[in-house]
């Protein structure tokens, strides 16, 4: 999500030392739609409910198994496009940039998520409630999984896949391709490790394992974009098929993230760029805000959740609840991010979501 405009970060410590090599890049509008749409399934997957029926919870597993896959993906495609792997400036100076995009909003919404849910929780019923503040702060590190801002994952493994990748690929001369065929073992390993309760939820280590394969096909993708556009655009109808079919078979599995989540790529990325969607303004304007549904989304979705439990039936109408609260979880944070964007002195902050 904050790769685009990371051409900032990463080409300009570049351009300015060959000028002449770096032309001006086209702005990737389908990477941009397709944004889009992964939030929009994020922020619906996000809503959530034990009370929820049973299609309820089956379409969040199914969502699950792809959409942060699809984000990884776009992440390694925009961090190649922009040069990002091939950094000839210095190192310290690009990881201090990364961390201040990455690190600091991680760290902010961390603490943010928590205090909220210590005192909303005295009030209403919210997920992985905070009891103990000590304990939820020290799961922000230690056995990340049963963290309260979980779902702030994506930005510090992010983080450490970007300067991995970087240090890997410009000062010890490892291929693109050899990084992704190192990726796609770790995903073997963290199956191995997930089915024999060995998850390494320390530090998000086992989110690495997890996601690094997706990351580094959207890398490869972009390198070789020439042939994978062209093949995307034709083959994306047949790949759907074999994308519901896998879905089915490995619903149970935790290799569906990996056999769903690859054949999502093809299947997404093809249907964006397919008439039906390449000139929608919407899913662009969506993308555009992207980082700052994903800073805020939780907050409107768990907001409407509150609300909508003390009127309605959650298991009875749970559709309504799906749909309102992922508006919410949409347009609410567009609207915070545009009100302190007129705000003089909180443009920075506004700045720092885009």
């Amino acid at each position: 999500m904050p790769q685009q405009e990371d051409t900032a970060n990463a080409s300009q410590m570049n351009a300015a030392q060959h000028p002449a090599v770096r032309p001006q890049r086209k702005w990737l509008a389908d990477i941009e739609r397709l944004k889009g749409l992964a939030i929009i399934l994020v922020v619906w997957g996000h809503t959530y409910d034990a009370a929820f029926p049973a299609w309820a919870i089956d379409l969040r597993q199914a969502i699950y198994a792809f959409h942060m896959p699809l984000f990884m993906f776009l992440s390694g495609y925009v961090f190649v496009y922009v040069g990002a792997h091939k950094l000839k400036g210095s190192l310290a100076t690009y990881t201090t940039k990364r961390a201040k995009r990455l690190l600091i909003p991680f760290f902010i919404m961390a603490a943010i998520v928590i205090f909220a849910k210590f005192f909303a929780g005295q009030f209403v019923s919210v997920d992985k409630p905070v009891n103990d503040l000590l304990l939820s702060v020290q799961h922000v590190f230690i056995h990340t999984e049963q963290s309260p801002s979980m779902f702030v994952w994506y930005l510090i493994v992010l983080f450490y896949l970007s300067i991995g990748t970087t240090f890997l690929f410009s000062r010890m001369n490892v291929s693109l391709n050899i990084l992704l065929a190192a990726s796609i073992i770790m995903f073997g390993l963290h199956v191995l490790m997930f089915y024999n309760n060995a998850i390494l939820d320390y530090i998000y280590i086992n989110r690495i394992f997890m996601f690094y394969a997706f990351f580094m096909a959207g890398c490869v993708a972009c390198l070789h974009k020439d042939a994978w556009e062209p093949f995307v655009e034709r083959y994306f109808i047949p790949a759907a098929a074999v994308f519901l079919i896998l879905l089915y078979v490995t619903f149970n599995s935790e290799w569906r993230y990996f056999f769903v989540g690859m054949t999502s790529l093809v299947v997404f990325h093809g249907l964006i760029r397919s008439r039906l969607c390449n000139q929608s303004r919407f899913l662009e304007f969506i993308g555009q805000n992207a980082f700052a549904i994903y800073l805020l989304n939780t907050i409107f979705v768990g907001g409407v959740k509150a609300v909508f439990g003390r009127f309605f039936s959650v298991s009875d109408q749970a559709l309504l609840l799906l749909v309102g609260a992922t508006i919410a979880g949409v347009a609410g944070p567009i609207a915070v991010k545009h009100v302190i964007g007129r705000i003089g002195s909180l443009r920075p902050i506004a700045a720092a979501m885009e």
